[in-house]
């Protein structure tokens, strides 16, 4: 651009310049809704308590962001509603499992429990209400300046089977849209699981009945598969990028055409194909794509929409081709697969291996978490219970710190090879 053709004063440069680097912003892990050092408590009823979303969420975190320390804490509690439950009422909930944690965020999803498996009644609907709203208005007052994620509780399965509450799926649902109308007034995030889920169990009810009702076998708890939904649906919620990678090359000219958080080097043409280095900067979900159940709802659910590791290769001359990683065949891709850019993500490759391997750990601490849940809620004054948690405690921060070497990308060698037709 010539200044003699185009002048622009001062002041349309710099606005100019300010929306520019806004909408640079957007696209960047600045605009995650967690940050560096944050504390994350996740509080709840038996859906959370299970920690699978929880651990997904981790996992997530983890793998796609593998440069913040971020520590992850699960405070969910079996049968729990906004006024508490068997462990302690809603005060000493938040003063035993929430306040000490010193929080930079905090989840809150209940009203599975609360209309008390009755048809809907509008004075426990109230009761509702008015018990979100202390519970709310408690953390706000204890925590002014923590994040607040409010959840609408994943769904009453009444799709794909029968009920044994006639008419709880469309109370929870009412419960829910409280929970976002209260969230809206009072300008805190919100995340809905029981839209996410609800839509892709009356997806997968077309598809396959018999897989859609394994989604929430039980009507009230979602599966390990179904509850990746629901995390990331709050990581949509928080602005995390769906991109692990995207490397663009031209095998014509032999160059990386373009790159997103990755590193492209050694791009080498040979007398059969191509070969070149990535170093990703960020690892694939560890969503165990060959589990049927797990491949089922990575389809009905677009779970691979928040998993973007995309190669494109255009300029290429043979029909076919071995995609090799460390020397070693990934999957057999035709030309115009590569021209129009595949979705490394799903398959099974070092990054996923790699991804699988921080997920086995995260398992490990998911475990060790249940254990000391179980021993500060449940059972405190058992005997040895204070150094037990602390034992266990330690365990975790082990664990955490051996998750972030192992979260570290490393760089790997491609090739594309013409493959035999």
């Amino acid at each position: 651009m010539k200044p003699k053709q185009h002048r622009l004063t001062l002041s349309l440069f710099v606005v100019l310049l300010a929306t520019a680097s806004s909408t640079a912003q957007d696209l960047t892990s600045g605009a995650f809704f967690l940050h560096q050092g944050d504390r994350v408590v996740f509080y709840g009823d038996s859906i959370t308590a299970q920690r699978y979303y929880t651990r997904d969420v981790e996992d997530f975190v983890l793998t796609r962001y593998p440069e913040l320390s971020i520590e992850f804490f699960n405070a969910g509690v079996p049968g729990d509603t906004v006024y508490g439950g068997y462990t302690g009422d809603t005060a000493t909930r938040l003063a035993r499992d929430v306040y000490p944690l010193k929080p930079t965020a905090i989840t809150v999803m209940l009203g599975m429990n609360d209309p008390g498996y009755v048809p809907f009644d509008e004075h426990i609907f109230d009761v509702f209400k008015t018990g979100y709203k202390t519970l709310i208005g408690d953390l706000r007052t204890a925590l002014p300046q923590v994040q607040l994620t409010l959840i609408a509780s994943s769904p009453y399965d009444e799709v794909t089977h029968g009920t044994d509450f006639p008419g709880l799926s469309k109370t929870v649902e009412k419960y829910g849209a409280f929970v976002k109308q209260f969230a809206g007034e009072r300008h805190e995030t919100f995340a809905s699981f029981h839209d996410v889920l609800d839509a892709a169990l009356k997806t997968a009810l077309k598809e396959n009945p018999d897989y859609a009702a394994l989604l929430i076998p039980d009507r009230i708890h979602p599966s390990e598969a179904a509850q990746w939904v629901m995390a990331e649906e709050l990581l949509r919620t928080w602005h995390a990028s769906p991109v692990v990678s995207r490397v663009e090359l031209d095998a014509a000219a032999g160059v990386a055409s373009a790159t997103q958080n990755a590193e492209v080097s050694q791009v080498d043409l040979t007398p059969s194909g191509i070969t070149w280095t990535v170093l990703e900067h960020a690892l694939p979900l560890p969503l165990s794509a060959e589990n049927p159940m797990m491949r089922f709802t990575i389809r009905v659910a677009d779970l691979e929409s928040m998993d973007q590791e995309i190669l494109q290769v255009r300029g290429l001359r043979a029909l076919l081709y071995s995609l090799q990683i460390d020397g070693k065949p990934v999957t057999d891709l035709t030309r115009e697969q590569l021209k129009n850019g595949i979705n490394l993500a799903l398959l099974s490759t070092p990054m996923l291996e790699q991804a699988n391997g921080i997920d086995w750990l995260e398992e490990r601490k998911t475990k060790l978490d249940g254990a000391r849940f179980a021993l500060e809620a449940e059972m405190p004054s058992t005997p040895g219970a204070l150094e037990a948690t602390k034992t266990l405690r330690s365990a975790q921060a082990d664990i955490t710190r051996e998750q972030r070497e192992k979260a570290k990308p490393k760089p790997h060698r491609f090739a594309l090879v013409p493959a035999a037709e």
